[in-house]
């Protein structure tokens, strides 16, 4: 037995094999629609149906006849739907994290710096290599590392849901920037973006996310608000400044700002000539 799906875009029908013990996985596939499909998902379904095959000769099958597709994550597959006209994935940016709390939810991994920009709507494009953070001493394996950028980060507020994952908070953003100023992969990159994630910023939430962090962070994130979000650069302001480096102290120090104690060693311009948001 075989369905045929739509015609692709250069008119060929591509017919994708079903045998009844194949069909009846890919009905309850069809109707979860996931994104991704792992290996207890497979067992589950063919507990469920009362399947005689194994596990991962139905997993196996079902690639061979294009309805999963690799991931580059062992035991996690992308679900080619029969709406797809063919073994055609999701083009989903998101696919590496979706993997990963298939198969690993207890990182609690979430969207983190321009990939949670763009997710939140605030950046136009997503990054060629989306960015997760997960909390500060997660394991984190090389294998992992094969399709996303990881940074470790750990939020004081709970995620927001974007693109149907979990996703950083601008606030948490922000106190990412300011935690660890060299995460990003490109500074300019993210002066694109940040504005927009400065407007979006609400006090009391940024508050509680810098709860319990140590002066140099709090210093940090109110040097980057000093001209877009004077309002919340302000409170942020120490009392009595201390030296506080922003970015590593093998680059050249661009600018020192007295008020603030900050050393600049990494923005190409300085904060305070930033537009405001207001």
């Amino acid at each position: 037995m075989h369905i045929s799906d739509l015609d692709t875009p250069e008119g060929i029908v591509a017919a994708r094999r079903l045998s009844p013990t194949l069909a009846a996985v890919v009905e309850e596939l069809e109707l979860e629609q996931p994104t991704v499909v792992t290996s207890p998902t497979i067992r589950a379904i063919a507990e469920r149906r009362g399947l005689g095959t194994s596990p991962p000769v139905i997993a196996a099958r079902l690639r061979q006849a294009g309805w999963l597709l690799p991931t580059g994550r062992r035991g996690v597959w992308e679900f080619a739907p029969g709406a797809h006209a063919g073994p055609i994935g999701h083009g989903d940016p998101t696919l590496p994290l979706r993997g990963l709390l298939a198969t690993h939810p207890e990182l609690t991994p979430a969207l983190s710096l321009s990939s949670a920009a763009w997710a939140l709507g605030h950046a136009n494009r997503v990054p060629n290599t989306i960015d997760i953070a997960v909390p500060v001493g997660s394991r984190v394996t090389a294998s992992m590392r094969k399709d996303a950028s990881f940074s470790t980060f750990t939020s004081n507020i709970a995620y927001r849901t974007a693109k149907g994952v979990p996703c950083h908070r601008p606030e948490s953003i922000l106190t990412h920037l300011a935690t660890t100023p060299s995460a990003p992969r490109s500074w300019p990159a993210v002066l694109e973006w940040l504005p927009e994630i400065a407007a979006d910023l609400d006090a009391d939430t940024l508050l509680a996310e810098l709860r319990g962090r140590p002066r140099s962070v709090i210093t940090r994130a109110g040097y980057l608000l000093i001209g877009m979000r004077p309002d919340l650069a302000a409170p942020l302001r120490p009392t009595a400044p201390e030296v506080v480096r922003f970015g590593p102290r093998t680059n050249a120090a661009r600018r020192f700002v007295g008020s603030w104690g900050v050393v600049d060693h990494l923005l190409p311009s300085d904060p305070a000539t930033w537009e405001s948001v207001l």
